[in-house]
């Protein structure tokens, strides 16, 4: 009568099984913290890129009201952020008032579209002297 071999190694194989699923799965968390956080800088950019702009464009309102569209600068700095300005008017004949209506804009970017960093807002608004 001979007896049964043993089986040897059965061990090892699922000790290595175990550790690629767990290797998996952290993994996996990895990727989504990564991908968050990479979604809340873009957020907080986009964000701070919107007030850039806005406050480039309280500038430009102030100084196209004051002084027409030869006061608006046409670029400045703020915050980091390149904004451009814009400006045109638009004379209006209404009877007996005669005035005009500024249609200024300002975009505001930062980043390079190379590395992903690359963020940019505009905004418009139109006021009247």
């Amino acid at each position: 009568m001979s007896l049964p071999r043993r089986q040897r190694g059965f061990s090892l194989v699922a000790a290595v099984f175990v550790i690629a699923v767990a290797l998996l799965i952290v993994l996996a968390a990895v990727l989504t913290l990564g991908a968050r956080n990479r979604s809340t800088v873009q957020a907080l950019e986009a964000s701070r890129a919107l007030f850039a702009a806005q406050s480039g464009l309280d500038i430009a309102v102030a100084r196209a009201l004051s002084g027409g569209c030869g006061a608006v600068p046409a670029s400045l700095a703020i915050e980091g952020f390149s904004v451009e300005l814009g400006c045109t008017r638009t004379a209006v004949d209404e009877a007996p008032d005669n005035y005009g209506i500024y249609t200024l804009t300002a975009r505001a970017q930062r980043g390079r579209f190379s590395d992903h960093s690359f963020v940019s807002r505009r905004v418009r608004a139109m006021v009247t002297e």
